[in-house]
């Protein structure tokens, strides 16, 4: 049986888990119906087991993001920056988005961004090197 599933000229590898945009994770059942494949929801509640079709589940809850690997302890970890919770705390508000919203306000009126440290960079280039 094919594992590959083409939608609207995305092809999807049907041996991942796929992740809708409420975060709920589905899987191919191994089935198709009318030769679409079939898809449940990984840890499915009571009631909510039934297989969606693949393009019923992509128009309905997409796109649908394929999750091929979990990042570590150590990579959560390193992408936190240590003042994270007092970034939180104090109501961060990017510049961009304060720019928007209050033209007025120079960049000089806003904390440095938390995404200029290097904690959460960090963390992204982990991932596309594949480091852990």
């Amino acid at each position: 049986m094919n594992t590959t599933f083409v939608h609207e000229g995305i092809e999807f590898d049907l041996t991942l888990i796929y992740a809708d945009t409420t975060g709920v994770e589905w899987n191919w059942t191994g089935e198709q119906a009318d030769g679409v494949p079939l898809m449940a929801q990984k840890e499915a509640p009571p009631g909510c087991d039934t297989p969606w079709k693949f393009t019923d589940l992509y128009w309905e809850l997409g796109p649908l993001i394929a999750i091929s690997s979990r990042p570590t302890v150590a990579q959560y970890r390193a992408a936190v920056d240590p003042d994270y919770a007092d970034t939180v705390a104090a109501g961060y508000v990017e510049a961009r988005i304060a720019a928007a919203v209050a033209p007025g306000l120079a960049v000089g009126h806003l904390p440095p961004s938390p995404l200029g440290q290097t904690g959460f960079r960090r963390f992204i280039r982990s991932l596309q090197k594949g480091g852990a």
